[in-house]
């Protein structure tokens, strides 16, 4: 029983991280309808950002947080910027454009992580050292951190896209981009503002997830992915949908581990992929989004 409830847990610590990394993915792709793969970047160089403020500068954790997310809120500027370079309200850019544009600027980022924190995994500072017993189970205060960090910054962002301008207008550009630039929308102003939100939560996740799992420049695809992943499974352009996605691929991914041997790691690898094929082909609006005409 312990080892089913030390599983359940850890699976919805590692879902609460792709369901961060979702919701960075549905921010950018609901305001500018650009499924921006450099996504996982984010949190590999926010992790490190923040790992080098506190351990090489001895900053405390929340100046050192701050700057983290301004540094991963600036690359989310420049890749739109990049990305929209040549781009009109009226003549925005292609879907396979965009799609090659971020993939490069994931490798283009990953590569500066080598260069400036080098190839070996490097751990992250906990917020919280220690370990609590939860029905015999003993879960990281870091595990606990993470799970209530994802809950806040979705009903957060919940709010925020109902009840502000500017999340309106974030759906309003999504929706019509060329009427919301007629309305007086800043419409490139609103797409850097998703792109640097979206930036900012993955990068929350990164230095969330450092501490349990060690950063390393190559695992910008592997959040990427798993982010993805996450977005599908739950349903595009809602704030519930990347939250249920991740907490359900995290749970996934870690119940086969129940498994003993190798076929239970192998598994857990693989099994995600065949669920987003089923996904995509019979639900590809995902679980919560609604079918439309």
């Amino acid at each position: 029983m312990d080892s089913v409830v030390q599983v359940l847990i850890s699976g919805l610590s590692q879902g609460s991280i792709y369901a961060l990394i979702g919701l960075g993915f549905s921010v950018a792709f609901m305001a500018s309808r650009i499924l921006n793969l450099a996504q996982g970047s984010y949190a590999v160089l926010g992790g490190f950002v923040f790992l080098t403020m506190v351990s090489s500068y001895r900053l405390p954790m929340p100046v050192a947080f701050v700057i983290a997310l301004l540094v991963a809120a600036g690359l989310g500027i420049a890749t739109e910027r990049i990305v929209n370079l040549r781009t009109r309200p009226w003549k925005p850019v292609s879907l396979d454009m965009a799609i090659l544009s971020t993939l490069a600027l994931l490798v283009l980022f990953e590569g500066a992580a080598f260069l400036l924190w080098g190839s070996d995994p490097k751990r992250g500072p906990s917020i919280q050292n220690g370990v609590v017993s939860i029905f015999g189970a003993l879960v990281s205060w870091q595990s606990i951190w993470t799970m209530a960090s994802a809950a806040v910054i979705a009903i957060g962002l919940h709010v925020f896209l109902k009840k502000t301008w500017v999340g309106r207008a974030m759906r309003s550009c999504a929706q019509n981009a060329m009427m919301s630039h007629l309305l007086g929308i800043n419409v490139r102003r609103i797409g850097a503002f998703a792109f640097a939100l979206g930036a900012t939560i993955g990068a929350t996740a990164g230095i969330l997830v450092s501490p349990i799992t060690w950063l390393d420049y190559q695992l910008g695809g592997f959040f990427m992915l798993n982010g993805i992943l996450a977005y599908l499974i739950g349903g595009e352009e809602d704030v519930a949908g990347p939250i249920v996605g991740g907490l359900l691929l995290g749970l996934v991914q870690n119940i086969f581990l129940l498994i003993p041997g190798a076929t239970g790691g192998l598994l857990k690898q693989v099994v995600p992929m065949l669920i987003l094929i089923l996904m995509l082909v019979f639900r590809p609006q995902g679980l919560l989004q609604q079918r439309r005409a």
